[in-house]
Formats: structure tokens, sequence, C-alpha cells
């Protein structure tokens, strides 16, 4: 075959785990080329909140993913399990060691899991702008200062292989045209999931429509070139998915975290459906399928808010997502009133009406809620110190739709990160990182795709420099 470019370790996808494979790889005496379908770089990485997963101590952690990945049915075996946990443990220590500092935000999703209390969500600390967050600062620049080449606006087309089905690199369109790229050692795949990809969402994901936060990059072009060389697929259903609003103006949709507690999340009944916590996994609680009138009743479904919660604050968090930058979102959300986002009605009648759910479920839904926060009781469980009663019109609402934040799966992979046929052995010279073929399946815990980036972005990178020169 002939060749247009020749590299030892190829790399489609310039995001977290891309850059931290090139790294690595390149580290480790490996000729590394990266290549980036975006004018720019930072994927998912540069518009999430930056936090990675890491652990205080190593038994507890490793207890606490054992019990977050068995929830998967035992489809994640227990040794990548166990090497997932150990490089955790060395996250902190890597970028620490390269200069940077970090701080801890968080803990565990779950805390009712055994090992809870050894999950630590850790930030790189530094400056965060419209135009990148400190941890893709960081590993950007790791990449540049190595003098690593970058091919953007170039994406990957294909996987190409030998006679004997080992990857041997990849065809990408670089400046308009076909290049062939030999990768003498191996491939990375590191390409992102399917967020704007509809007919995998609509194959894989249960209810219509799931918008995304995130980068439009991600259209599945790596599930698709894996499965044309025989991979096999998982965690195909699993997302890490709260509840957005789209606007038809913008291409990504804006997540919604109201700043104030004096609001509630309503079916289209009028009915409150959830305790209006605030996780990763809303698609759990939206996407039910009502047989009788074959709907989905939660989708979408209304943000419903008072007067004050409106002057409040924004309804959207701008410092996340991929319309960070893109739109300012209004203090008092008076603007995104005006533009029609939001509805609004002097009274309860009045807004249902305009939102066209049923007036006296919704007064009834009301009343209710404001009666619980009377007792110090919710009927759904909402914490006492979240029950904030609604007070007197004006009323509000906002449509909300499942919004990902990014998708789990992809090509299956080992604890070596090789990309696995369907009988679970390796695809010669093939590997991929981060959320394309993520660990992480029915259950998600935040900080821990860029965990995953960080830990099998390295472990990538390791064994693809490994591979013999072919």
């Amino acid at each position: 075959m002939a060749w247009d470019f020749e590299t030892e370790v190829l790399i489609i996808g310039f995001g977290g785990a891309g850059a931290v494979a090139a790294i690595t790889a390149h580290d480790a005496g490996a000729r590394v080329l990266v290549v980036e379908k975006m004018e720019k770089g930072g994927g998912n990485t540069n518009i999430s909140i930056g936090g990675f997963l890491s652990f205080k101590e190593l038994t507890g952690g490793h207890r606490y993913l054992e019990s977050l990945c068995s929830r998967v049915f035992r489809t994640v075996d227990p040794e990548m399990v166990r090497v997932y946990a150990a490089e955790c443990m060395k996250n902190q220590e890597w970028f620490e060691s390269r200069g940077a500092r970090t701080h801890a935000y968080g803990g565990a999703a779950f805390p009712q899991l055994s090992g809870a209390e050894c999950v630590e969500k850790r930030m790189v600390t530094g400056k965060n702008t419209v135009e990148e967050n400190a941890f893709w600062n960081f590993l950007r620049s790791g990449v540049e200062s190595r003098r690593i080449p970058v091919w953007y606006s170039s994406p990957a087309e294909d996987l190409l292989t030998d006679p004997k089905g080992a990857v041997s690199g990849a065809i990408i369109q670089k400046d308009r045209k076909e290049t062939r790229v030999k990768a003498a050692r191996a491939v990375i795949l590191t390409c992102g999931g399917f967020e704007y990809d509809d007919w995998l969402k609509a194959n894989y994901l249960k209810g219509n429509p799931y918008y995304s936060l995130g980068s439009p990059g991600n259209t599945g072009d790596g599930v698709r070139m894996a499965q044309r060389v025989g991979a096999d697929l998982w965690h195909m259903s699993g997302v890490s998915c709260p509840v957005g609003f789209k606007a038809p103006e913008f291409e990504a949709a804006f997540i919604v975290k109201p700043p104030s507690n004096r609001f509630l999340f309503i079916d289209q009944n009028g009915k409150r459906f959830v305790s209006e916590t605030d996780i990763h996994a809303y698609n759990f609680l939206v996407d039910v399928f009502d047989p009788h009138t074959l709907s989905f009743p939660r989708i979408p479904c209304f943000l419903l808010f008072d007067q004050s919660a409106r002057e409040t604050g924004a309804m959207a968090v701008p410092a996340i997502g991929y319309n960070r930058g893109r739109y300012f979102w209004s203090s008092d959300n008076g603007a995104e009133v005006s533009r029609g986002w939001i509805d609004s009605g002097g009274t309860l009648k009045d807004l249902a009406g305009k939102i066209e759910v049923n007036e006296a479920a919704l007064e009834n839904t009301v009343r209710e809620y404001n009666l619980g926060c009377e007792k110090g009781e919710d009927l759904l469980g909402r914490p006492k110190d979240k029950l904030v009663p609604l007070g007197p019109g004006p009323y509000y609402a906002m449509k909300l739709w499942p919004c990902l934040l990014n998708t789990q799966g992809g090509p299956r992979r080992n604890e070596k990160a090789k990309v696995l046929y369907p009988d679970g052995t390796p695809i010669p010279r093939l590997y991929s990182a981060g959320e394309l073929g993520s660990l992480f399946g029915l259950l998600y815990q935040g900080a821990g795709n860029l965990g995953e980036c960080l830990a099998f972005g390295r472990i990538a990178g390791r064994e693809a420099a490994k591979e013999s020169l072919g």
C-alpha cells in the first residue's frame, strides 16, 4: 500500500484522552501524530467543568468503583475496574509532578455505595476562561511543548488494516484531500461519543429527542470506524445526562441549574415526578414511556418557578458546555422571557394555558408542594434545606429535555486499552481511551470521564508505544 504520511502512533481525536495518550506515547519514545476533525482541540474536555476523579485511599476507591460498575450487570471485567482504580490514584500526582497544582471540589455521586468516603473530585488550579479551562490548557500546552504535530480540520474517515487484520493506519481528510497515514506501531481512537448522531441516539437511547450540551464534533465517527474493523460495542445506552434547554437558534443546548430553590420540575400532565435533586442521570427520570398514551410525558418536561426565583439569577449555567462564550444568559432571565424561551403567566391558570398542561393539576401540584414545605416533609423526598415554597404569581415555565453531557458507549476495550472483537480478543494495534467506549454504563460518577481520559489515555499511550514497528 502506498502511504502519504508515516508515523508510529496515530491518535484520532485531540481532546483530553488524545492529549494524554500523545504525551505518554511521545515520552515513551514513539513518534506521534494527532489528527482532529474540528478547527481546534479540546472537545468535551475543554467545555466541561474540568474535574477529574481521584481517591484518598485505593482500597476504598476500588470498592466504590466495583459497586458502581456492578450496576452494569457485570459487563466490566474486575481487572479493568482494579486497573482504573489504581490509575485514578495516580491522577493527582501525574499533574502535580509536571508542575500543575490541583484542588479538591467534591466527592462521591452516590454516597450510599461502599467506599464513597474515599472518592475525591479534583480540578487543576488555574484560570478558567471562555476559551479554555485550566485542565485543557495544561494538556494542550503539554502537547505543544513537546512539538507533537496536530492536524486540525482533518477528520478520520476509515481505519486501514493489513492482510492479517492488524490496524496499520487510517484515511484522513487533510486539506480536503484523502491522505493515507501509516501508523507503524498503533492507532488510538480518542474521538469522543455520538451526542450529535441522531441515528445512534434513536437506536441506543430510550426517549426522544436527546439534545447535547457538548462538542458538535462528537458524531459517532469512532463507533463506526471501529465497527468496520470488527469491534464489539458496549455501554451504548450509558450516558451522563442532566436536563437542559434547547433553543432553536443554537446547535447545542444549555444546562439548567436554578440558582434558587423556588422551583419544581413538572411533566406534561402538570405533576411533579422528582425531588429536583442534581444528578448526572436524569435520563432515567424523564425517559419513561406511557404505553396508554403512547408518549413520553416527561420529554419535554417543564421547569416551573416564581418571580423571586426569576430575579435571583440565570437559570442556565454559562460556564459549562459548547455555548460557553456564544451566549450570555441574562441575570434576571428577562432576555429569555422576551425571546420566548421562557413562558410566563400572572397566575398558574394563565401559565397552564400557555404550556398546555391541565390547570387544575398544576394548581394542585403547587398547593401540595407548598403544604409540604410548611410541614417540612416533601412527598417526593426533597431535602428539608431545599424546601422553599413557591410564592404568588407571576409564574414562569421553561421546557426541559434530556441533554447529554456525553455518551459512554463505543468499542469495548480491556484493561490495556486494547479494542476487542466480539469474542473478547484484541484487534491488533488498535486502542481507545476517553468517552469512546467508556467503562461507565448504567451509572456515572461525576469527574469519572476525565479521570478515564487520564487513566486510559496513559495506558493506551504506553501500550501503543510498546508495539513493534510494522
